[in-house]
């Protein structure tokens, strides 16, 4: 029994080995990557877009985030593809309105309203004059003409115009 007990100790100390050495080991680094004069790793080719300097990364440090003098900006970040997607042209807007959503799990449905006529549901792919519904989220509608202008409506909240 003690031989058996020392056979799995000894087995078990390899095995601890093996997997310390693995665990110690880095593999993958290409030979490509170097230090550059500031004491930054980069990759080879990299241009000063692709990564930051020394000097870059303690300036973000020195603003501190997380001061407690530090406060909101006034009106929340969006990126300038998102405010060029969601941005609707007067015209578009005059044309169709949005009065509800949903959402389904074969594209949706919205109901519109052109004009003084009367509102009606538009399906996904379907026409209301110019424009054709493409896509149905909650609480908004993306048309696209056949020119290939596209707009994002959304419904207009309680109390805002």
């Amino acid at each position: 029994m003690k031989q058996l007990a020392a056979a799995a100790l000894g087995v078990s100390a390899l095995l601890l080995a093996w997997t310390l050495w693995n665990a110690s080991r880095i593999e993958g680094i290409s030979d490509r990557a170097f230090t550059d004069s500031s004491g930054v790793a980069t990759r080879a080719g990299a241009t000063p877009h692709d990564s930051y300097t020394f000097a870059r990364v303690l300036g973000a440090v020195d603003k501190d985030p997380f001061h407690p003098e530090r406060r909101r900006p006034r009106q929340r970040f969006q990126l300038p593809s998102d405010v060029a997607a969601f941005a609707q042209p007067a015209a578009a807007t005059a044309e169709v309105e949005l009065i509800g959503t949903a959402v389904t799990p074969d594209g949706g449905f919205a109901m519109c309203a052109t004009g003084s006529g009367p509102p009606r549901i538009v399906r996904v792919g379907e026409r209301l004059g110019d424009w054709t519904l493409n896509r149905v989220t909650q609480g908004a509608a993306e048309f696209a003409k056949a020119d290939g202008a596209i707009v994002v409506l959304r419904i207009a909240k309680a109390g805002t115009e």
